[in-house]
């Protein structure tokens, strides 16, 4: 077996508690609370409203379908950024407590090679593996309906043609939406990763308490004089994410409706690809200097 593949097969291994059975156990307790709460629950509604606007659901099954699938796709994407930053905060520092780093360089294997294999398998093989978990849920969202239907009348049933080519289509727009997330936050995965490298398990805390001192530096020092914050406005920028204060949400919000493609259009407009460049090559130099550092700790001892 190729080296590379190797040491990737060795991270799905040692981590599919978090990118494996977390998840699985997650989706049959979601399922179940629906169940649950569709059984001994009592919801009687027909309509909702938003500000001066009343949605009629009788009028609008795609689109409460849309809205649940865009649900479930933001929140398996919510799990899978948390995943990934223990991920990169444990795995970078792992293999120096349990020494098998001696044993692949052994082979040998640079620890860049050791190193770029936990990278990709952080952006390729776990988020697969999550996604498929997204679109397997988007999938029995639509038997669960039946059951809406027939416990809440007023919740229109669409007809499986609609929920199939809806389902194809949301899973297409939850495909880039995973993409984009993963690479708008690399820089900051990177950063705990790297930090892994120096302080192990440390990482975690410091990943947050040095950002925070350095913008409380710059909050004390431009106290009193109205100047700009650069860096806590960069930071809280790279932290809202591609989709933050986006107007399909308003849209969402003020009709009740979307359409994916809009979604997606949205998402491709509003991506500030130059910044995603420059956070991308972070992530690598963060990657490479923490190589490096591996490399001269290991030769030092």
């Amino acid at each position: 077996m190729n080296a590379h593949l190797a040491l990737i097969k060795r991270e799905l291994l040692e981590h599919r508690g978090a990118f494996l059975y977390a998840p699985a156990a997650l989706l049959a307790a979601l399922f179940a609370m629906l169940i649950l709460s569709l059984v001994f629950g009592e919801t009687e509604f027909t309509h909702i409203t938003r500000g001066d606007v009343t949605i009629d659901w009788r009028e609008t099954g795609v689109d409460l379908y849309y809205i649940g699938l865009a649900a479930i796709f933001a929140m398996w994407s919510g799990y899978l950024m948390i995943a990934l930053f223990f991920y990169y905060a444990d795995s970078f520092s792992a293999d120096r407590r349990n020494n098998s780093m001696l044993f692949w360089k052994s082979m040998p294997q640079s620890d860049l090679k050791i190193l770029t294999s936990k990278a990709l398998a952080g952006i390729t093989i776990f988020p697969l593996l999550i996604f498929i978990f997204a679109v397997i849920t988007g999938f029995l969202i639509y038997p669960f309906s039946f059951l809406v239907a027939m416990r809440i009348p007023i919740i229109p049933l669409i007809n499986p043609a609609e929920m199939l080519g809806a389902w194809v289509q949301m899973a297409l727009v939850g495909a880039v939406y995973f993409v984009l997330t993963i690479l708008w936050y690399a820089p900051f995965l990177a950063w705990v990763a790297g930090l892994s490298t120096l302080v192990q398990r440390w990482s975690i805390p410091l990943a947050f308490l040095i950002p925070g001192a350095v913008v409380l530096v710059e909050k004390v020092t431009s106290y009193g004089r109205g100047g700009s914050q650069p860096i806590a406005e960069y930071l809280g920028y790279r932290a809202d994410g591609i989709l933050e204060d986006s107007d399909i949400f308003k849209q969402v919000f003020r009709e009740g409706s979307f359409t994916p493609f809009e979604l997606l259009s949205e998402m491709l407009i509003r991506t500030d690809w130059t910044q995603m460049l420059v956070g991308l090559l972070f992530a690598i130099v963060a990657v490479y200097l923490a190589s490096e550092y591996r490399r001269r700790r290991l030769e030092a001892s």
